[in-house]
């Protein structure tokens, strides 16, 4: 298991590489902006480029975008006197109008998690058996994936594969899932799903901590994602071992009427 220094700098690579700027960027205090790319090696969530994307570390923002926004986008981040206020509602307001007259609009915003060093175990609780399932092939067996959407892609997903996941079973059902997309090479994303008659005993939390152990037992990095209002969620990665890490915000074109 890399040292919590390791695991940031990673992270702090993978993100200068998506938003074409430097690892120092996401620490020093500041605003930067630049043009979108989408060079190999980024994680894809989308078939383009993007057209609006930012980050936050906490110290600092640095936002990728189409050239056209940058005056606006530039103008808002010298307006505000703290740099994470751009992630508050009325500047993720005026961000949006400015998207949809450009045919685009602001997907949400993204708490994202990394480990703080090891796993703490948590107990599987009583009754509920475990199945691993390691490898795309096996992973497979779970598709079509129709109950945990927070835990597997739908089906196969080429530009994220499923590669990892621990199912938690009351006789042969599937009471709670977890799941690993192989988002990079090197980095895992971890997600997590219980069907509701089992929420509230910790199921996801145990799931959580043993998928994210083997995930760094394979010499990956897991991370960890979550909508802005899930606090269940975020609760399950902060008793898992993981920390607040950054903050995304990203866009996405509009549907034609």
């Amino acid at each position: 298991m890399m040292t919590k220094g390791e695991i940031f700098a990673a992270a702090r690579k993978q993100l200068a590489l998506e938003y074409h700027a430097a690892p120092e960027d996401f620490t020093r205090p500041g605003f930067t902006l630049t043009l979108p790319h989408k060079p190999p090696g980024v994680r894809i969530y989308s078939p383009e480029a993007p057209f609006f994307a930012m980050a936050s570390t906490g110290n600092s923002v640095v936002a990728t975008a189409a050239e056209p926004l940058h005056p606006f986008l530039q103008g808002l981040a010298e307006s505000m006197q703290d740099l994470h206020r751009l992630f508050e509602y009325p500047q993720l307001r005026a961000i949006d109008r400015k998207l949809g007259a450009l045919g685009y609009e602001v997907t949400g915003t993204f708490h994202m998690y990394l480990p703080d060093g090891s796993f703490p175990e948590r107990p599987v609780p009583a009754g509920c058996t475990l199945r691993w399932f390691e490898g795309e092939d096996a992973v497979s067996a779970l598709y079509p994936n129709t109950r945990f959407h927070s835990a597997l892609s739908e089906g196969p997903n080429p530009d994220r594969p499923d590669v990892l996941a621990l199912a938690a079973l009351d006789g042969e059902q599937i009471a709670g899932l977890a799941g690993a997309s192989a988002d990079t090479t090197e980095m895992w994303q971890v997600g997590i799903d219980v069907l509701p008659a089992y929420r509230g005993r910790g199921l996801g939390t145990a799931l959580v901590s043993l998928l994210s152990r083997r995930i760094a037992e394979m010499g990956k990095l897991p991370f960890y994602g979550s909508a802005v209002a899930n606090v269940h969620s975020q609760a399950i990665a902060v008793r898992c071992g993981y920390v607040p890490a950054w903050v995304e915000a990203a866009a996405r074109k509009l549907e034609e009427k």
